[in-house]
């Protein structure tokens, strides 16, 4: 009867590790999605204020290092939306960090956003 027992709260406590797990994974969705919005005001809740985005212009191949202020000041600015296709490809998540695959697709070029996350406070 032990055996059973502690059987059944060893099952128990890994049905509930997979839920915070699937909880977490939701988070960071929800986190790249407001990303992915291409929209200023919901883009700016995706990010700490301290974040920078870093990338290589698609254009110019020069490395760019900018402020997420400027980032999402720009994203605001931009009145002409491109047509793409955007998605999210794999979301990994070990303790307090996790990594997002994003996929964008436009009429002139495939690209591939690697988002670092950190929970902080919760978050």
């Amino acid at each position: 009867m032990k055996q059973l027992i502690f059987s059944l709260l060893f099952i128990l406590a890994g049905i509930g590790g997979y839920a915070q797990a699937g909880d977490e994974e939701k988070l960071v969705r929800a986190c790249l999605e407001e990303y992915m919005s291409g929209d200023g005001n919901r883009m700016e809740k995706a990010f700490h204020p301290s974040a920078n985005m870093k990338y290589i212009d698609a254009k110019t191949g020069e490395f760019k290092d900018v402020p997420i202020a400027e980032f999402i000041a720009r994203a605001k600015a931009n009145t002409s939306k491109m047509e793409r296709k955007i998605e999210i490809v794999s979301v990994s998540i070990e303790g307090n960090a996790a990594n997002g695959k994003i996929k964008i697709e436009t009429e002139k070029v495939i690209l591939y956003d690697y988002m670092n996350m950190l929970k902080i406070n919760g978050e």
